[in-house]
């Protein structure tokens, strides 16, 4: 029998969820809302190199079904559900306000949070943000979540990885690949299933609520979070600035730590 984890925190909408921080006693917080697929433990590395812990309370934690956090059986997991995870989270470890870091999914989320808690929201920092899905996105991540539902995440993760990595991470970066592919691999498959139909259904938020500093952090050759949707939230964001990182996809965090770390520090200066 495995021991229980020492990081899962009953949260007040009666989730457990699996919560991760550093440098807890710290006056300034930073939380990093992970992707489709993703965990807390996508951005360990990128918080090392940033040297984030050294000023900020850094938290990280897994959405319901995602990483280390159960499913809660009711299986109505919707993005503005994830919403109230961060909440709930950045209440649980005492944080009235925070700098927001969201990758994909995560993007979408964080935008979403940053609008409707705005007074929550120090800055916010988009690794590859999606927003409303397209009717071709919707169907594609409705057929994924039936795939992953009847053959397991072995089923989708050769093609998904793939398609999700830059040339130069697919043929030169094995390290990064291999870390991408971990992380799909350790998904639950009904969490996943699950979050790729939240994605689906999702709306955009009022991204004219929007009034933290945002920075939006773009692949070369991210074809999840391309230029189209850059623009666009780059534009419906007041203010927003764009730093565009050479040969990554869509696995920012994974496929260029360094670059990513850099940005990052460079903004929350």
């Amino acid at each position: 029998m495995s021991a229980p984890d020492q990081n899962l925190r009953q949260l007040k909408s009666g989730l457990n969820l699996h919560v991760e921080v550093l440098n807890p006693d710290a006056q300034q917080t930073i939380i990093f809302i992970h992707g489709l697929g993703g965990s807390s433990t996508n951005f360990a590395a990128v918080i090392q190199a940033a040297g984030l812990a050294e000023t900020y309370r850094v938290v990280s934690f897994d959405f319901e079904g995602h990483g280390l956090s159960p499913l809660s059986g009711n299986g109505s997991t919707s993005v503005e559900g994830y919403v109230e995870s961060v909440a709930e989270v950045l209440d649980s470890v005492g944080a009235d306000k925070a700098t927001v870091v969201g990758h994909s999914l995560g993007g979408l989320i964080a935008t979403t949070f940053a609008a409707k808690h705005a007074s929550r929201v120090d800055k916010l920092i988009l690794l590859g943000p999606v927003k409303k899905m397209a009717s071709g996105g919707v169907d594609a991540l409705t057929k994924r979540a039936e795939t992953v539902r009847s053959g397991g995440m072995s089923a989708i993760v050769d093609a998904v990885s793939t398609a999700g990595c830059s040339a130069k991470t697919n043929s030169s970066r094995p390290l990064s690949k291999a870390a991408v592919r971990a992380s799909l691999l350790a998904s639950q498959p009904e969490g996943y299933a699950q979050a790729c139909l939240a994605l689906a259904h999702a709306d955009d938020p009022d991204y004219s609520a929007i009034t933290a500093p945002t920075l939006i952090v773009a692949g070369s050759e991210d074809k999840t979070s391309p230029q189209a949707t850059i623009d666009f939230l780059s534009s419906a964001i007041t203010g927003a600035k764009v730093a565009k990182i050479e040969d990554i996809g869509h696995w920012h965090e994974l496929e260029d730590v360094d670059a990513v770390a850099r940005e990052i520090k460079n903004f929350v200066q």
